[in-house]
């Protein structure tokens, strides 16, 4: 017991007779885990900004693409056409106006699936670090007129 109240009392008598605050041990191992830490939250901050970035483009090109399609699905007749990948619409914004990134191309076909539908299919493509591009395709009903031959 005696031994344990000398260890207590130098343990005591250590501290108290150290000036108070941190050495530069301390100071230096918690700037390194603070650094760490900095950098973590730095790597994922630019990994969202990416994702935002590739986002944006998706929702573009989607939009870019639904309207080409109801433009097409307005007409009365359909020609089997293909104007994929050069024929289309070059260097869109994402307003559908010159002057963009985005490429919007389309493909006007017999479907496999009857005589009187028409497979189309809007693709709009676009480089940022990548190539990516956004598919829409739908089905459309070809009624036969009575005037036609």
């Amino acid at each position: 017991m005696n031994g344990k109240i000398r260890l207590c009392d130098s343990l005591k008598s250590r501290l108290s007779s150290r000036d108070s605050g941190f050495t530069l041990n301390e100071i230096l191992v918690s700037m390194a885990l603070i650094g760490i830490a900095v950098l973590g939250f730095a790597l994922s901050t630019g990994d969202v900004i990416r994702g935002n970035s590739r986002s944006s483009n998706v929702t573009a090109g989607t939009n870019l693409a639904h309207d080409k399609m109801e433009q097409l699905k307005a007409q009365t007749s359909w020609a089997n056409v293909n104007n994929c990948p050069d024929k289309g619409e070059l260097h869109l914004k994402a307003t559908g106006e010159k002057g963009g990134k985005y490429a919007r191309c389309w493909i006007i076909q017999d479907s496999p699936l009857g005589g009187s539908l028409k497979q189309i299919d809007v693709t709009v493509s676009w480089r940022d670090h990548k190539h990516e591009s956004v598919t829409l395709s739908t089905l459309t009903f070809t009624k036969s007129r009575p005037n036609d031959s």
